[in-house]
């Protein structure tokens, strides 16, 4: 397969709409078909993942999986510190280098060519976490336009858990703190898009990508969104709960 002629990759936390925007982008049939192509938490190794055994290979396999027919490669990935080194480091060693492993971005030059970055992120971190528990204990992580979902206040009184909230609370946030350190580190200046913004105006969010990446978007069909929110009235109720229980030892209520 031919090198891409431009590559972006969308950086993101649980819970922020990553699923939708890829969707959308792919849809476009203009901006690439990204997905997460480095996860590689089952077989812990990219080689294994997808079966090869040179770095021209899995470059092949990942270009094949995430670029459309204009050329355009595409993908999305959460940094993980602990596991980004790993992967960091399986893909410099593929590379047949035995110097120290010290540019992460030198080493995936070649992988993700003109490469451009986009930012997802979500203001309101407290329904992030609420979000992400919620489909961890329900197992409803997407919902398409028109499908529908128990809403039973037994399941909500019963799965309230203020730690298991906090834990992802301080996850989503120091993922995102990660993400901006490699950010500075690399002189990385993202498009950054905030979840809140995109639902509201999804085709606007879809062009302003399409610009940034400089694709001509004219005659370009502009997706609707597939999929809509999965908090329900409910959920909401875990919303305020966690917000007061964060605060209660607080001199001063903040929110």
């Amino acid at each position: 397969m031919e090198k891409p002629k431009q590559s972006y990759r969308i950086w993101f936390s649980q819970r922020t709409g990553s699923t939708l925007l890829c969707k959308g982008l792919e849809q476009t049939g203009v901006a690439g078909k990204p997905g997460e192509f480095l996860n590689v938490f089952e077989s812990k190794s990219l080689f294994l993942k997808y079966g090869v055994t040179s770095f021209g290979e899995l470059k092949e396999k990942l270009w094949k999986e995430g670029t459309s027919d204009n050329g355009v490669f595409g993908l999305k990935h959460s940094y993980h510190t602990d596991r980004s080194r790993a992967l960091y480091q399986e893909l410099h060693t593929a590379q047949g280098k035995t110097a120290k492993l010290v540019n992460y971005e030198e080493i995936v030059a070649d992988l993700f060519p003109n490469c451009r970055h986009i930012y997802l992120t979500r203001r309101n971190k407290i329904r992030q976490a609420v979000s992400w528990w919620k489909a961890i204990k329900d197992d409803v992580w997407h919902l398409e336009q028109g499908q529908s979902q128990k809403e039973e206040m037994a399941f909500y009184e019963k799965n309230y858990d203020f730690n298991a909230l906090m834990h992802l609370f301080k996850e989503a946030t120091l993922k995102e703190c990660a993400t901006q350190a490699y950010f500075e580190t690399y002189n990385i200046q993202p498009l950054t898009i905030v979840y809140e913004d995109m639902i509201k105006d999804f085709q606007e969010t879809i062009k302003r990508i399409l610009a940034y990446l400089e694709i001509d978007s004219a005659g370009v069909n502009l997706p609707e969104m597939y999929l809509q929110k999965t908090a329900t009235q409910y959920s909401e109720q875990w919303v305020q709960n966690f917000r007061k229980d964060m605060q209660a030892k607080m001199d001063m209520q903040v929110w």
